[in-house]
């Protein structure tokens, strides 16, 4: 019959296994996922195993220490499988991190082509934006204000930007209140028109979005657009 040591070490050994196949399918998912409340949930859930594997690590000095001389096949195995688990936790970490910085990066540039009034509106809306859509943006602005897009270009986004938001709203569909504050300056007719369409460009992976819920119909395939500016301006 085992032992109460051969049982703790058995069900500490289990438990490593099965938080080492969580942490891969966590690994998987981060690997894939763009939506930034996906990847702050694996996140919190990557961050709920470190605080297993210290339990663990607890639970392995407290087992070391009741054995003689030099351990055995079984615990070496234990001790291994834990380092490897923080060394992959910690790896994790530090790409997520470096992630963050570069997300953290982008989203400083764009707010700092805005006025300070328009800072906060722009922060709420970029906040739910992942890397490639800030990267798009970034693209599109730049494009933009060094006038590397013709004026038939910036008129056809406006509009699709434009005619979309209001087949959203004859819809019924209520966009959120940073989303409606952008509008409010997209529609105002006093107010420059490439300033109008700098505002405007924040709101496209939103209204991309929606298309995917909404047949908008509106004549004008922004989708479409937006990509062959970015297969333009690939790589510069």
């Amino acid at each position: 019959m085992p032992s109460n040591f051969d049982l703790r070490l058995q069900h500490l050994e289990d438990n490593i296994r099965q938080d080492q196949d969580l942490l891969k399918e966590y690994e998987d998912s981060l690997r894939y996922e763009d939506d930034p409340r996906r990847k702050a949930k694996y996140t919190r859930e990557i961050e709920q195993l470190r605080e297993s594997a210290n339990r663990y690590q607890k639970e392995y000095d407290e087992l070391r220490v009741q054995i003689t001389g030099e351990p055995t096949v079984q615990m070496q195995n234990v001790a291994i499988q834990l380092q490897q688990i923080n060394t992959r936790i910690d790896r994790l970490f530090a790409g997520q991190k470096a992630i963050y910085e570069n997300i953290n990066h982008l989203r400083q540039g764009l707010l700092d082509r805005y006025n300070a009034g328009e800072q906060n509106i722009i922060a709420a809306i970029t906040e739910q934006l992942d890397q490639s859509q800030m990267f798009m943006i970034s693209t599109v602005l730049d494009a933009i204000e060094t006038n590397k897009i013709t004026e038939q270009e910036m008129q056809l986004i406006f509009q699709g930007i434009q005619q979309n938001i209001t087949k959203l709203q004859q819809n019924g569909t209520a966009l959120p209140p940073s989303q409606t504050a952008l509008v409010e300056v997209i529609n105002a007719p006093g107010l420059d028109f490439k300033h109008r369409l700098k505002v405007g460009i924040p709101l496209i992976p939103f209204i991309l979005d929606y298309e995917g819920e909404v047949e908008l119909g509106t004549g004008i395939d922004l989708k479409a657009a937006l990509q062959a500016l970015m297969m333009r301006f690939k790589g510069n």
